[in-house]
């Protein structure tokens, strides 16, 4: 089985550094992780779009945000998903935007690398993720991203699962299963 995953809300926490990089800019103390109730913060009391927009592109253009993010499995599932990769039954999908002052795909590649699958084969894409499933034959597919996880489930035969995060926990879909962590991904996987 062809296994897709999300990196950033999945396997590496981009949520606690973008909550530091956010409170910089609007000049606040640290932001509860726990106050991120939608992944686009559109809900959020006090970080406006404009706010976000603005982060998010100065993060995009600093190499070392993503090589620094901490991940998020255990050392067992970082030795499951080589052994995955090895067998050709891995690839990432990934938002991450593609930048000229650096490399984004080396840099995610290196970060895989140094928590443990030894080649990593990462898609990149900023239209619907669907399309990338659809066409890399996914049978299953893992984000954190609600939108993403919707447009999976709704466009292709994939099997779903969307990690339980603050940001994600009020969407509920029929054919989205909601995972506490990737123990249960192997557990489907057996």
């Amino acid at each position: 089985m062809m296994v897709g995953l999300d990196i950033d809300g999945v396997l590496a926490d981009f949520l606690s550094p973008f909550l530091k990089v956010l409170a910089q800019r609007v000049g606040t103390g640290p932001i509860d992780p726990l106050s991120i109730t939608d992944p686009s913060f559109i809900k959020h009391p006090f970080i406006s779009n404009e706010t976000i927009s603005e982060c998010m592109v100065e993060v995009s253009y600093t190499a070392r945000f993503w090589q620094e993010l901490e991940p998020l499995p255990t050392a067992k599932h970082w030795q499951a998903l080589e052994e995955l990769s090895r067998d050709g039954r891995l690839v990432f999908v990934t938002h991450r935007y593609e930048r000229d002052t650096y490399s984004i795909h080396k840099v995610t590649c290196d970060w895989l690398k140094k928590h443990g699958v030894s080649n990593p084969v990462v898609h990149f894409t900023q239209d619907h993720k669907s399309a990338l499933v659809r066409k890399l034959k996914v049978q299953l597919f893992v984000d954190d991203r609600h939108e993403n996880c919707l447009d999976v489930a709704e466009n292709t035969d994939a099997v779903v699962m969307m990690p339980h995060r603050s940001y994600n926990g009020s969407f509920k879909h029929p054919k989205v299963q909601r995972i506490q962590d990737l123990e249960e991904l192997f557990a489907y996987l057996e």
